[in-house]
């Protein structure tokens, strides 16, 4: 999962100090900026540990799960609908977070949000760990979302105030390094344990990386290693999160109630008529209210506006190699790869993103960044549009490279260019507004990339269902539950063919899976395009002043 690192340049004023400090109301109480400086000891190293571990547990969490789903629908006998939802409702929840959980640790500390962080991913994976069923497994999801962006929301200004000046570039860069080792890790890990253990033990391996960084941050709060102001005057926008929830949950529903009940079902109709309402009545109160979840002024500049259009458009496309390119290498249809060599395959991708992240910063020149960012996003369109046509992986791994290579590029700098026409002090909430267009993207992604197959294997199936049982009284519920259906519907439906129109039929799904499979790598590379064409229009190059 890649995700944004924000090192603000004044940090102290920004996350402002002491965890016993208030500020009056409208005024910022200032610490000595001496504190953190003065001490000579190592101390703050448990801060840095104490983030890395959190941190590394959601990049892990986030890849890992994506290659251990397959395994999950079999043992859980999950719906394709649910199947998907495991993935979409966590990046909702993590995107409807992420902001809020960041003014909360303004207001009561960041040592405690990032242990309601903690504590609710922990939460989410026990839930996970024993569900028997997708209700369980659906709830625990929301609850490691909100923990994902507890940890998120938290973890860098942590290190940001507790550490010397001097340290403060070291802890940061490890923070990186674990958030994008757990991201690279995570297919192989999860997909070794799953083969071995079984898919509840990767969500066990999540407890143990909550485990070891509660105990590191438990010292952390012993030792009040975390100097934070906390604020008195500010307010949290809770109609704004309720009303961005709205917009987007019911829109991301409205794609899966399509699907099973039709586009111009009265259901579907509804659930997108909310979801504009809600997605107006969203920013008519942000724009009027004093303390906005999104501040709108941020959209005057033009490198702002090409930043969160871009965050979005790669965060959409990626999960075309991480859900749907995963989804296609261990099914069956496709390579027919155990989750254990799907994830050692998906490697070429998640490395050369990892190299690029970490290299393209150091090595390209801030005030020229246009060309760098709509490159790497061309490169992200153009492996999508190759991998459509891949027959074996041989034809496939160089094209994860290149997928890899412009993501990972594309991402470490779109953050850079949409925050640097802020001012210092909204740096903290421009950036949340990124990291919330990047999780509603991967969201959104998922549940298009869902439509997208099941609109093709409908449009080829359906018809042959006719055809083979013209007059039986549940077509159409026979037609939605062999291509929605849990394995054991599917079966079932099956059932009521002659067993030659039965094999007829499953060879159509397993001839139709190619096709499903390049319209949904295909609408990727579009949605990549357009973010690319979005930031060479949009982005100007410049020398920085700041």
């Amino acid at each position: 999962m890649p995700l944004i690192l924000w090192v603000p340049k004044a940090p102290f004023r920004l996350f402002h100090l002491s965890e016993g400090a208030r500020s009056e109301a409208g005024k910022t109480v200032d610490w000595p900026m001496t504190q953190a400086q003065d001490r000579q000891d190592t101390s703050y190293l448990w801060v840095v540990f104490a983030a890395c571990a959190g941190v590394f547990a959601v990049a892990y969490n986030t890849t890992a799960v994506m290659t251990t789903l397959p395994a999950m629908k079999s043992g859980l006998d999950l719906s394709v609908n649910t199947m998907q939802w495991v993935v979409v409702i966590y990046m909702l929840a993590t995107a409807t977070s992420l902001t809020a959980l960041g003014h909360f640790a303004d207001m009561f500390g960041l040592v405690r949000i990032f242990f309601v962080g903690l504590a609710a991913f922990a939460i989410g994976g026990l839930a996970n760990a024993v569900a028997n069923d997708a209700a369980v497994v659906l709830v625990g999801r929301v609850f490691q979302g909100i923990g994902a962006a507890g940890l998120l929301a938290t973890a860098v200004a942590m290190i940001s105030v507790a550490s010397p000046e001097d340290k403060r570039a070291r802890g940061l860069g490890m923070v990186a390094a674990s958030l994008a080792f757990g991201f690279a890790l995570g297919p192989l890990i999860g997909g070794a344990l799953t083969d071995v253990f079984g898919w509840r033990s990767i969500f066990v391996f999540d407890l143990a990386n909550i485990f070891i960084a509660a105990v590191v941050c438990f010292t952390v709060a012993r030792r009040n290693l975390v100097p934070q102001a906390l604020e008195v005057g500010s307010r949290i926008d809770y109609a704004g999160i309720v009303l961005l929830c709205v917009a987007l949950g019911a829109f991301l529903y409205g794609l899966t109630s399509g699907q099973l009940s039709g586009w111009t079902s009265a259901q579907t109709l509804m659930l997108f008529v909310v979801s504009v309402i809600a997605a107006i009545a969203f920013a008519a109160r942000e724009r009027r209210t004093q303390d906005p979840l999104i501040n709108f002024h941020f959209f005057r500049y033009a490198d702002y506006v090409a930043s969160t259009g871009g965050m979005f458009a790669l965060g959409f496309a990626q999960i075309g190699v991480l859900l749907f390119t995963n989804l296609f290498m261990q099914a069956p249809d496709g390579f027919g790869f155990s989750a254990s060599t799907a994830g050692l395959a998906l490697l070429p991708f998640t490395l050369a993103m990892l190299v690029a992240s970490l290299t393209a910063p150091r090595v390209l020149d801030e005030s020229a960044l246009r060309i760098p960012i709509t490159v790497g996003l061309l490169m992200v369109a153009l492996g999508l549009w190759l991998a459509r046509d891949t027959g074996t992986y041989g034809d496939l791994w160089w094209k994860l490279i290149v997928l890899g290579a412009g993501a990972g590029m594309g991402r470490s700098l779109l953050l850079r260019v949409g925050l640097r026409a802020l001012p210092d002090t909204s740096a903290g909430q421009g950036a949340g507004v990124l990291n919330t267009c990047y999780f509603s993207g991967l969201a959104t992604g998922a549940a298009v990339g869902g439509a997208v197959t099941a609109h093709v294997q409908r449009g080829v199936i359906d018809p042959a269902v006719e055809r083979l049982l013209p007059h039986s009284p549940d077509l159409g519920k026979l037609q939605v539950t062999l291509v929605h259906g849990s394995e054991t519907q599917v079966m079932r439906a099956l059932a009521q063919f002659s067993p030659g129109d039965a094999d007829k039929l499953q060879n159509l799904m397993r001839s139709v899976f190619d096709s499903a499979f390049a319209f949904v790598m295909d609408t990727m590379s579009l949605v990549a395009l357009a973010g690319a064409i979005l930031c060479a229009v949009l982005i100007r190059n410049r020398t920085l002043e700041r």
